[in-house]
């Protein structure tokens, strides 16, 4: 297990599903003897309106999955986990078929569960983990736009006024990347620049739009698809940081009046 852990937000058969994982489990070549996947499956009791956990009863299971986790040994590697559609689904590689540690715990943290668990049989080992737990491109840019929101937060931005959204995309041809600026020029976009330097093709697009995780994610999907269909290659956005003043100050003006 690394220390690279993170959590990304998508859709599994168009149903919302929530991500958190271990990104690098097979850090610098280690952790290849666990070759055998084991998924325990907890059926939630009061799923919120899009099958995902309420904030009490994720408690509740975090609390279960430290209990189990405390007490699993070496031969069982966690890589991440899966709520969608009212169930939270949490994976295992082993380096033995003998799973009874991991039965007989889930047995005394989850006794007020419904729950399965059974072993997933893979092609190879870890082809689960890269086709379906780690994140695609367009899942990958979900994630970091997680990142990029949180940051917005933090510098005092409420996210609720749309604004200028620079974004990057690459490609190997002229022509990958003309087919691309038809595409998104459609959609509203304007070419801000594009560059040539060592056969790689830059393009440089932007478009006014809200910046919360919902928005920008939607924008970001449509930009990966569209530039892999073109041979490109999705690169990131950016944006200007805007203060709520007007909030800030309304606060300030409590602290003073309180003070009255």
């Amino acid at each position: 297990m690394s220390d690279n852990w993170d959590t990304y937000f998508t859709y599994i058969d168009r149903k919302p599903a929530s991500f958190f994982l271990d990104l690098d489990p097979w850090e610098e070549g280690t952790n290849e003897k666990f070759v055998h996947l084991y998924r325990l499956s907890v059926v939630l009791k009061e799923p919120d309106n899009i099958g995902l956990t309420t904030n009490a009863e994720a408690e509740v299971l975090f609390a279960a999955e430290d209990s189990i986790h405390d007490l699993l040994d070496e031969h069982y590697l966690f890589v991440g986990r899966v709520t969608t559609e009212g169930r939270r689904n949490f994976y295992y590689y082993t380096d033995s078929e003998d799973v009874n540690l991991l039965q007989n715990l889930a047995a005394r943290s989850l006794e007020n569960y419904r729950y399965t668990f059974g072993r997933i049989e893979e092609k190879e080992p870890g082809a689960f983990y890269r086709e379906f737990l780690y994140p695609n491109k367009a899942n990958w840019h979900r994630l970091m736009n997680r990142h990029l929101v949180n940051k917005l937060n933090e510098l005092g931005d409420t996210l609720e006024k749309r604004r200028e959204v620079t974004h990057w995309i690459y490609f190997d041809s002229a022509e990958s990347r003309r087919l691309f600026q038809e595409k998104v020029l459609k959609d509203g976009f304007r070419i801000v620049d594009q560059e040539q330097s060592n056969q790689r093709y830059s393009l440089c697009i932007s478009r006014n739009d809200l910046v919360d995780l919902h928005a920008i994610s939607g924008v970001t999907d449509v930009l990966v698809h569209a530039a892999e269909e073109c041979g490109g290659d999705y690169d990131g956005w950016e944006t200007k940081v805007i203060e709520d003043r007007k909030g800030w100050l309304h606060g300030l003006k409590k602290i003073f009046k309180s003070g009255e």
